[in-house]
C-alpha cells in the first residue's frame, strides 16, 4: 500500500510539471559537446513510436549543405522526442520540430540508440534556425519570441550564479558570425 501511495504521489508531481529548464550554453560549448555541426535544409519529416511503443519520436531528413564540424553523407536523419503517431501526440518543451524547406545550423551527436540517426545537442539550443532579414542578411536564431508556444509551455533558463529562472529567449546572430565562432572553437581545441 505504501509503495502504491508513493507511486501515485510521484505521478501526480510529475504530471504537474509542464516546463523544461535549461542552463544556457554558448556556441563554443555547443561545438565542444557536439560530434557534428552542419548547415542543412529539412526535406521531409515523419513521426513514429519507438520499438517499445513507449515514446513517439519525430524524424527529419536533412540535406547537408556544409559540415562545420565532423563529416558525413549529404543526407542525414535527425531524431527528436515528441510528435504525433497513431492518433497520439507527445509534446516536449524545448524541442522545436522542423518543416520541409526550413534551413538550420544543427549541433548534433550520434543517437544513443545506434540507429544511424543524430540528436540535437542541448535541446533547442543546438537548433539555430536560419532566416533572412528584410535586408537579405542570413540570421541564425536558437531562441524563441516572447509570445511563442515554447515560452507558454515553460522553457526556462536557469542561472546557476544566482539560482534564478527566467524565460529562455536564446541567441540571435548572423549566419556568418555563427559559422566563424564554430570554426574558431574547433581551432582552439
Amino acid at each position: 500500500m505504501r509503495r502504491l501511495m508513493l507511486s501515485l504521489i510521484s505521478f501526480a508531481l510529475l504530471a504537474s510539471v509542464h516546463a523544461t529548464t535549461i542552463i544556457p550554453v554558448s556556441v563554443e560549448r555547443l561545438t565542444e559537446i557536439s560530434t557534428h555541426v552542419a548547415v542543412a535544409h529539412a526535406s521531409k519529416t515523419w513521426s513514429a513510436w519507438n520499438p517499445q511503443h513507449t515514446m513517439i519520436c519525430t524524424y527529419t531528413e536533412f540535406t547537408v549543405e556544409n559540415w562545420l564540424k565532423g563529416s558525413g553523407q549529404g543526407a542525414i536523419t535527425v531524431k527528436q522526442p515528441g510528435g504525433t503517431a497513431e492518433g497520439y501526440t507527445q509534446h516536449v518543451a524545448g524541442v522545436r520540430p522542423w518543416s520541409a524547406g526550413e534551413s538550420a545550423v544543427l549541433f548534433l551527436r550520434l543517437s544513443s540508440t545506434d540507429d544511424g540517426t543524430f540528436t540535437v545537442s542541448g535541446l533547442m539550443q543546438g537548433n539555430f534556425r536560419v532566416r533572412y532579414s528584410a535586408s537579405g542578411a542570413a540570421m541564425a536564431d536558437n531562441g524563441v519570441a516572447t509570445q511563442s508556444k515554447e515560452v507558454e509551455d515553460g522553457v526556462q533558463s536557469f542561472n546557476p550564479a544566482d539560482k534564478s529562472l527566467s524565460s529562455y529567449t536564446g541567441s540571435r546572430l548572423s549566419l556568418d558570425e555563427l559559422e566563424r565562432r564554430v570554426r574558431a572553437s574547433i581551432q582552439t581545441r
